[in-house]
């Protein structure tokens, strides 16, 4: 059966209840890992109804279609070789088979949507037809376990991770709905806890909804269980500072960072893009601030780094200002430009920048204030930086006036 292998292994197993004097297959867990699966030898019993008001030939009909659509869908899983594409494919004619069978609110039904949601790579998995079929597994399962329950951590985490665009109302019910499960679940299984919480935190990113205390206490969670050096650490922390920044906390935001450069990659490709990305920020931070001797110390790690990863970095403007509109040109609409010809220096700063053509003075006199507060990533040859000279570029001016 198919393993979500992103989180944790799951056994479930089937039981019959007695529900209006007949007989529903339930699949209930057995264990606190997330995997949803169905057997087929459940399916096999004569004596399995559903609630339906079709006729006996027609339940019979249901019954043998799914059974037949879940057995080709089982088969195929058992066989390593089957095509993941195969695999979504007949997981999905399981599900609607046993919609048509169980019923579109039954809880089985919505184990095979899950099944089903499972096999989807994470880009493919955010769609409106995924995150339809995440929100009817939602549905279900909160009707069927108590609103505490560690059950639901795995649908309401999907109906994140589906969500095609942010839909306020709908974060907002689901957030409240999985964080009381956190609160209940988090003393007795803190790693399962953990891990949904990070993911629904990466969840939170792709829909550009900042969490600055959610990924704080991730940080925090991730320092105490594994350490300064573990790449859930360093991860963590790269993103908490990110949201520090967002709410206007630099200072937090720079120590965070900080803290990120200062780890021992150990050749870790992940650790290694994460301080990259760290000290392009410091650099953005530090010139701010205007403390001269951290932005030389961030571009040159930047340097470093870039030689140690292969990553292209000559001419790479790392913090940019913006040149002022000319006062004297704010009564025109027509605009202009400047051509500025310029060296970048062995720590990354601009110098020696000239003038090759402005449409007038003081789009010159702009644009050359704002080229010489620009940072670029040191160059390097044979392991020494270099100084890069004639580099150009043409800033252009609009304006746009109101009405």
């Amino acid at each position: 059966m198919y393993l979500r292998t992103d989180l944790l292994d799951v056994f479930c197993y089937v039981e019959f209840l007695k529900k209006n004097n007949k007989k529903v297959c339930v699949l209930k867990s057995l264990s606190l890992q997330f995997k949803t699966a169905l057997y087929a030898s459940a399916f096999s019993v004569l004596a399995l109804q559903v609630n339906s008001p079709a006729s006996a030939f027609e339940q019979v009909d249901a019954k043998q279609a799914f059974q037949h659509s879940y057995k080709a869908y089982e088969t195929a899983n058992a066989d390593a070789s089957t095509p993941n594409s195969v695999l979504q494919e007949l997981a999905f004619e399981a599900y609607i088979a046993g919609r048509d069978y169980f019923g579109s609110e039954h809880l089985n039904t919505a184990n095979l949507a899950l099944n089903y949601l499972f096999l989807l790579k994470p880009k493919e998995r955010v769609s409106e037809q995924a995150h339809a079929l995440a929100a009817l597994v939602v549905r279900i399962y909160q009707r069927e376990y108590d609103a505490s329950a560690i059950e639901l951590l795995e649908p309401l985490l999907l109906a994140f991770e589906t969500m095609p665009s942010a839909k306020d109302e709908q974060i907002s019910q689901y957030e409240i709905a999985i964080t009381e499960v956190f609160v209940a679940q988090e003393a007795a299984h803190p790693g399962v806890v953990l891990a949904v919480k990070t993911a629904m935190a990466k969840a939170f990113l792709r829909l550009n909804q900042s969490r600055p205390a959610l990924w704080s206490s991730l940080y925090d969670a991730y320092l105490e269980r594994n350490g300064a050096d573990h790449v859930l650490t360093v991860t963590s922390a790269f993103y908490a500072a990110m949201e520090d920044a967002g709410e206007g906390d630099v200072d937090d935001a720079i120590e965070k960072l900080e803290q990120v450069v200062a780890v021992d990659a150990l050749g870790r490709a992940a650790v290694s893009q994460l301080q990259l990305a760290a000290n392009h920020r410091l650099v953005a931070f530090y010139a701010n601030q205007k403390d001269e001797d951290a932005v030389d110390r961030s571009l040159a790690r930047i340097a470093e780094m870039s030689a140690e990863l292969g990553v292209e970095s000559t001419n790479e403007v790392v913090y940019r200002v913006n040149p002022s509109y000319p006062k004297e040109h704010l009564r025109s609409d027509e605009g202009g430009h400047v051509k500025l010809k310029f060296d970048i220096n062995t720590s990354g700063r601009t110098e020696n920048i000239r003038i090759e053509s402005e449409s007038a003075p003081e789009f010159g006199r702009e644009g050359l204030k704002a080229l010489s507060k620009w940072l670029y990533v040191p160059a390097y040859e044979n392991g020494q930086p270099v100084k890069v000279k004639d580099e150009t570029v043409q800033l252009d001016f609009s304006i746009q006036k109101s009405n």
